[in-house]
């Protein structure tokens, strides 16, 4: 985890600025796969390596192994005397607060519910103590540990006291304790270190740790973990108050799409899983854990469930529904069910499916609803006592909770739709949802009308109506019931009993079925498209061909299929990702025919970024041209670093050989995971930075980098840490690679002044060696604009011009596009105009608010309201 970033001053005073630049992690060699040999591993650097992380977490591992020792330990001595592990000495409860507590809550801290969670808390316990070991020492450690915990148990008392105070079961929870858990020791510690990691590391663990404690809070609800939940709170404004940071205090305002994607798929399964953690809990108190009577102590009673349905209430007559329905194998399905269609949403939010982002949405907004009936509208309209009754039996409290977290995470969700463009095919959507919707039907048709021919095998004859208002309840997880009276259950052993037990999960199987199916689409709608794109790229094209393979672009072929032109439509204009590539015979030709099927559509085409030559060929034909920047070309061949005008360069590599800086070729997809991971840390540091989203089109992230024929050529110093990175775009002519061209260039903030240099030089070397026919330092976006006028021409270029002129002079100090262009002129490159082709000076607004929203998606008002309180800042 490592901070990084790139401004227009970073780079002004790094001499190397970048349009998405900004920070680089990284390092390792030249990552060529290793030849396995007989007898060439070696546990030996492995063990070295342990051997030195336990060297330097000694509190970590010393914590860790007394939680060991101390619960294996009282485990043999429980089962040596037969009695209940963990003891009630081990417990913390409000019957023992003020006697003796000084004794009980060291070792209630220690202790674990059971010696297999030992499996889940010792990971835990390691990584987290070592997060923050590393970052406070040993001894701020304990003293952040002791402050948060005791705070933690002190507060998380007092809020468990006033949610649960009211409840049935209070007494139970008062007298029979609680284990508090080492969780609640290490919790505040990783919280407070959290602000002494990198953004990108910051809001994992926060986020992440703050899913899982929020769902042991609603799914188990002990005390404990309402401690757990205050420690972190602790931990958190202590890393706080701590850190006092300029970046502590940055609003997350734009993560990367990959990373947040990534985030909220992570946080949708966590809370999905939650049933599953209610099984954990003795006491099963949260408002979500009805499954956890499942492993609690109590059992059906056949005698009183009969009693509560004839009338005969008393305050157990709901715990004996909740058995009742738990005994039955259709419950339990109709419950973990939809646990694993969530989890299926939750994978396809992970990889960005638009509709999976839709369905997470509506199934949340729809629990909010559900909640919100069943746990209070319901019993309050059933109940005589009204809202007394709901607050004795706790409903107001699983109202509460159940509507607000769903309701959260569906509007995160919203705000970052985004992140989620993957489309699925529409006819494979509309068969998955024919297929839910159709099951639905059938079986409840199938459930009334076994209703209504067998109303002998109910308890009581249900009528048409009670039957229709009881439907709903067969798709719901039970935790929706726990507050409601049935009107009627199925005697056993009867086909009304496999019914009434069976439509539930019959229906969310079908459901996960059609959401795997729809999820895993590999026909999506455009995936075809740039799949053949992407080969025709390989056969030929210009240096900035390869751009338009990348995602967020339309594709039209040629009549042959053998060539193509990527192009976005923004405001009615087709503006296209350079020109065709493919087949260079067809490209005459493609422009005449492109221009004929955006007539078609009634778009207006625009040829962005094109050379002189395709220039030249449409102003043939009556169009208009801008010069929006340079493109600046370096020859291998010709390349050499004497002179006066190569002195910045000479120098940054000499440095680099002096402070042991080497230079490692690679690809995404071979590099190390620790690569990996520091690549997307310092791009996701580079993007929470700026007061303007990352910018799309031409400009490359994290997610282009993933195409196994990108090469990055990382910078990797002497210690194994990566200084920078550059990602460069391969070029072929007949089938053959001849260049390359340069996108993605970040470096850390704190990199060695001429690291970009240095980087840029030595692909020139390598280039040379490799003989290619040239190497591209791509365009600043907006750089160098000035007007091409044609004979006959007038001068209504002037608008556009201007129009353009004034966004790069507006984003210029969060991207830095002018220092990037001069940047580049260092290194003595052929420079060559790169163009922007129209017909119609009509268009020009248009040309202008598509060119700059291609650049900018995801831009919205608040953004720009924020990026002018940067600039006044």
């Amino acid at each position: 985890m490592t901070d990084t970033m790139t401004t227009a001053n970073n780079e002004a005073q790094h001499t190397e600025p970048s349009p998405q630049e900004a920070s680089k992690p990284m390092k390792t060699e030249k990552l060529k796969p290793a030849k396995p040999t007989r007898r060439s591993y070696s546990f030996r650097p492995l063990l070295t390596d342990v051997t030195q992380w336990i060297r330097s977490n000694p509190l970590a591992v010393g914590f860790a192994l007394a939680v060991v020792v101390i619960n294996l330990g009282l485990a043999i001595w429980t089962a040596v005397t037969g009695s209940a592990f963990p003891p009630q000495s081990a417990r913390i409860s409000y019957d023992k607060l003020g006697h003796g507590m000084l004794y009980v809550v060291p070792f209630a801290l220690l202790i674990v519910m059971h010696p297999l969670r030992l499996l889940l808390d010792i990971p835990v316990l390691l990584i987290a103590g070592s997060v923050a070991e590393s970052r406070f020492g040993a001894v701020k450690t304990v003293w952040i540990a002791l402050i948060c915990s005791v705070g933690g148990i002190a507060a998380g008392m007092g809020v468990s006291v006033m949610v649960n105070g009211h409840s049935m079961v209070w007494r139970t929870m008062a007298q029979t304790g609680t284990v508090l858990g080492p969780l609640a020791v290490v919790v505040g510690p990783l919280m407070a270190a959290s602000a002494f990691t990198s953004l990108l590391w910051r809001h994992r663990i926060r986020v992440i740790g703050y899913a899982i404690v929020a769902t042991l809070v609603l799914y188990r609800g002990e005390p404990g973990d309402y401690c757990i939940l205050a420690a972190a709170l602790f931990g958190h404004l202590l890393g706080y108050l701590m850190a006092q940071r300029d970046d502590e205090r940055i609003q997350w305002n734009h993560g990367t799409v990959l990373e947040t994607r990534r985030m909220l798929g992570i946080v949708s399964a966590v809370f999905a899983l939650g049933p599953l953690v209610a099984m954990s809990s003795p006491i099963h108190h949260g408002p979500l854990s009805t499954l956890g009577l499942l492993l609690g102590p109590n059992s059906l009673d056949n005698t009183r469930l009969e009693q509560c349905l004839n009338g005969v209430g008393s305050m157990d007559c709901f715990m004996q529904y909740r058995l009742q329905r738990l005994s039955m194998p259709g419950g339990i399905l109709v419950s973990l069910l939809p646990c694993a269609f969530m989890l299926v949403v939750s994978w396809g939010l992970f990889k960005g499916r638009r509709l999976a982002a839709w369905t997470s949405i509506i199934a949340n907004i729809g629990t909010a609803e559900l909640a919100l009936i069943y746990y209070f509208v319901f019993p309050l309209a059933q109940s005589p006592d009204g809202m007394r009754a709901l607050i004795v039996h706790g409903a107001w409290r699983s109202a509460l909770f159940t509507a607000a977290l769903p309701i959260i995470f569906a509007l995160v969700v919203a705000m970052s739709m985004r992140c989620f463009r993957l489309p699925t095919d529409l006819r494979r959507l509309a068969a998955g949802l024919a297929a839910s919707a159709g099951s639905f039907l059938v079986l409840s048709a199938v459930y009334l009308f076994v209703g209504m021919s067998r109303p002998g095998e109910f308890t009581e004859r249900p009528t048409f109506v009670l039957l229709l208002e009881d439907l709903p309840r067969r798709f719901l997880p039970i935790g929706f019931l726990n507050e409601i009276t049935p009107d009627f259950l199925p005697k056993n052993g009867t086909a009304a009993s496999a019914v009434y037990q069976g439509i539930g999960p019959v229906f969310w199987a079908v459901a996960l079925a059609a959401a795997l199916w729809c999820f895993t689409d590999a026909a999506l709608e455009g995936h075809e498209a740039q799949a053949k794109a992407s080969q025709l790229v390989e056969i030929d094209g210009e240096s900035m061909s390869f751009m338009g393979t990348w995602d967020g672009n339309r594709y039209w072929f040629s009549s042959s299929g053998r060539s193509v032109i990527a192009y976005r439509v923004e405001h009615g204009i087709a503006l296209t990702v350079t020109g065709p590539f493919g087949d260079s015979a067809e490209w005459e030709r493609d422009f005449k025919d492109f221009i004929d099927y955006c007539a078609e559509q009634s778009w207006t085409p625009v040829f962005y970024s094109v050379h002189a030559g395709q220039r030249d060929l449409l102003a043939s034909l009556g169009w208009q041209s801008l010069d929006i920047g340079t493109e600046m070309v370096v020859l291998p061949a010709q390349w050499q670093t004497r002179g006066k005008k190569w002195q910045d360069v000479r120098t940054a590599i000499n440095k680099a050989k002096r402070d042991g800086v080497t230079d490692v070729l690679t690809t995404f997809e071979q590099a190390s995971l620790s690569m990996q991971a520091q690549i997307m840390d310092i791009s996701e540091q580079w993007a929470e930075e700026k007061s303007l989203p990352e910018m799309k089109f031409t400009l490359g992230g994290v997610e282009e980098l993933l195409d196994p024929r990108v090469r990055l050529l990382c910078a990797v110093d002497a210690d194994g840490t990566v200084q920078a990175v550059t990602s460069w775009l391969p070029t072929w002519r007949e089938g053959r690679i001849v260049g390359w061209t340069l996108d993605f260039m970040r470096h850390r903030p704190d990199s060695a002044n001429g690291v970009m240099e240095f980087l840029i030089a030595r692909m020139a070397e390598r280039l040379k060696e490799e003989g290619a026919e040239f190497m591209s330092l791509s365009a600043a976006p907006l750089a160098g604009i000035s007007v091409m006028e044609f004979e006959g021409q007038g001068s209504g270029t002037e608008f556009l011009q201007h129009v353009l002129m004034a966004v790069a002079d507006i984003i210029e100090p969060v991207y830095g596009f002018h220092s990037l262009f001069r940047f580049k002129k260092k290194f003595q490159p052929q420079e060559q105009g790169v163009y922007i082709c129209y017909p119609d000076s009509a268009k020009l607004a248009q040309i202008a608010l598509a060119v700059v929203q291609s650049y900018l998606p995801d831009m919205k008002p608040a953004d720009v309201v924020r990026f002018v309180k940067a600039l006044r800042d």
